[in-house]
């Protein structure tokens, strides 16, 4: 039996450091990866809701009923309390679409998941609304909404 040097043994653990400390990294590109695109989602959801909220405050002053559209009969809802809920509504489904990207990645646990699954359940049951869903959200958001059922039909 041929006895191997320690200069073989110290290259072999030095390979092996090396391929370790590259593992690693990549794992954390990954890691930062998802954390970036969470960021970058947050940041135009975070500019849709703005502009959406502008938007709301232009519709003028309608007093305290414009604030509890949620609470009357939509029949029973002036035309300027319908725009807002409308905005209202709109608003609801960019933050919604922005929840289900985020647990996509993974950023948004399961007890916090079951909140938004029933928020977007709530959302998707309003058939006086549901002209307002995103005409084209993000591809698991459309899957997901295809799979609920539709008491609008």
């Amino acid at each position: 039996m041929k006895k191997v040097s320690i200069d073989v043994w110290i290259q072999l653990l030095g390979m092996l450091g090396v391929l370790g400390g590259l593992v690693f990294v990549g794992l954390e590109m990954r890691q930062s990866q998802t954390i970036a695109l969470g960021a970058q989602q947050q940041a135009r959801t975070e500019l849709n809701s703005n502009r959406l909220l502008a938007e709301l405050e232009l519709v003028g002053e309608i007093g305290t009923l414009a604030i509890a559209t949620n609470e009357i009969a939509w029949d029973e809802l002036t035309l300027e309390q319908k725009i807002i809920r409308e905005q209202i509504q709109r608003w609801f489904w960019t933050l919604l679409e922005n929840n289900f990207y985020q647990h996509e990645l993974g950023l948004i646990n399961d007890e916090l998941w079951e909140q938004v699954k029933g928020r977007i359940d709530n959302r998707w049951a309003e058939c006086h609304l549901r002209n307002m869903v995103p005409t084209d959200p993000i591809i698991g958001l459309r899957r997901y909404l295809d799979s609920l059922p539709d008491n609008c039909s």
